[in-house]
């Protein structure tokens, strides 16, 4: 491994064995297809940069497979690389990942992430489509308590709510930008400080702890993922329980659709290269997966 990829290496053993517990924390059978995309991640004031060319000198292919699975890779000069390996193929080590792309490249998982690569997985089992889908593995939440994204219908409101936010000693935020949709709307996107977001994490857990004592969290950079597996879990089920949980954690309201893909434990948030992030299951719930009925109930969901 090189002076790039060395500061993977003293975390490597936890990694691999967070990313296969993961696994089969969501009833992935050997035989089965795993659906991983990596997406180029880096930004520079709050916007994602343009992929670079691969090191064997390919570009990789955009996202648009998955735009129904993963909203920001949509965009033609997205960077993504879409591998759908069997689960028994996957090596136990994750410095030894070597997958072959649709080009049938090699891919190195941990070198991609070291070079700006998000590494995600399709949650469910199925295709990259919704329609594809033909098992649900979990239900799951995506907690982000960096990101502020509002809009407005005059630019009036959109000053005094930056006015306000900027007013507020407890919102210590790093980068303010507002822009002009499609539809006349006045747009308001800002990303809170480090020191903010852990102590936003911190207030999350305390608030809903209760809740979570039987999930699956994963922490990221900007939050947390929570999971609760389910076995014999509708297709029809599914959404509405998405857009219950959604409300109940005041989580991520896009994070509703049957093939979406989060992001893996055991690789690098790499949005800020400057300052990675390894992404990772920070408690790992209760060993039997629940019904969907049964997770409605314990929750209190209002379908």
């Amino acid at each position: 491994m090189n002076d790039r990829h060395a500061s993977y290496s003293p975390v490597m053993k936890k990694s691999s064995e967070q990313l296969h517990r993961f696994i089969r924390k969501l009833r992935y059978k050997r035989e089965e297809k795993l659906r991983f995309l990596l997406v180029y991640d880096v930004e520079r004031n709050g916007s994602r940069l343009k992929a670079p060319p691969n090191a064997n000198g390919f570009r990789a292919s955009s996202a648009s497979a998955w735009s129904d699975s993963h909203s920001s890779g949509s965009s033609s000069d997205q960077g993504a690389i879409l591998l759908q390996p069997p689960a028994a193929r996957l090596s136990k080590s994750v410095t030894q990942i070597k997958l072959a792309s649709g080009r049938r490249r090699a891919v190195h998982l941990l070198a991609r992430n070291a070079q700006g690569y998000a590494v995600f997985m399709g949650i469910n089992q199925g295709g990259v489509k919704d329609r594809d889908i033909r098992r649900v593995n979990a239900q799951f939440i995506d907690v982000d308590l960096n990101k502020i994204a509002e809009s407005f219908p005059t630019k009036a409101e959109l000053d005094r709510r930056v006015r306000a936010l900027r007013a507020n000693p407890a919102e210590q935020l790093r980068m303010v930008a507002v822009s002009r949709d499609a539809r006349g709307q006045f747009v308001l996107k800002a990303q809170r400080t480090e020191a903010r977001v852990a102590q936003l994490k911190e207030r999350f857990l305390k608030k809903y702890g209760g809740l979570l004592r039987q999930a699956m969290i994963v922490e990221t950079k900007n939050g947390y993922h929570a999971y609760w597996p389910v076995h014999g879990g509708a297709i029809a089920k599914f959404v509405p329980i998405q857009n219950a949980l959604t409300k109940k954690f005041g989580s991520d309201p896009h994070i509703t659709n049957l093939s979406r893909v989060m992001r893996v434990p055991g690789f690098y948030h790499m949005k800020n290269p400057d300052r990675p992030f390894l992404v990772r299951v920070v408690r790992w719930g209760r060993k039997k997966p629940f019904t969907q009925d049964e997770l409605v109930k314990s929750l209190g969901l209002k379908l």
